[in-house]
């Protein structure tokens, strides 16, 4: 591909395993990241690695920087948390709604 061709619009969202997500294909722009992870954050604190691997984050600091600009108040917390059972625990951001803009 040249760098004047442009990519194809990807038919739906796809999963590594190559299986179709009921989401849709522009998940994942700022905007859509930063409702998800608004929406999680009314119902309670969430890590790095939660807004990751269930909330489909690409990289939540960039979220969270995102939802501050635009007037929320995120405190940043530190905690050690394992991504899988075994493994050491990675120090990892816990991000606690203050207030929302108003």
């Amino acid at each position: 591909m040249t760098s004047r061709e442009t990519c194809p619009a990807a038919p739906a969202a796809m999963t590594v395993t190559g299986q179709a997500t009921d989401q849709p294909a522009d998940a994942h722009t700022p905007g859509a990241q930063a409702q998800r992870l608004a929406s999680a954050l009314r119902a309670g604190p969430i890590s790095t690695i939660t807004a990751t691997q269930e909330l489909d984050i690409v990289h939540p600091p960039s979220t969270v920087r995102w939802l501050r600009n635009r007037g929320y108040s995120i405190k940043t917390e530190w905690i050690y948390k394992t991504t899988e059972p075994g493994r050491r625990p990675h120090r990892v951001g816990l991000y606690v709604l203050a207030s929302e803009p108003s």
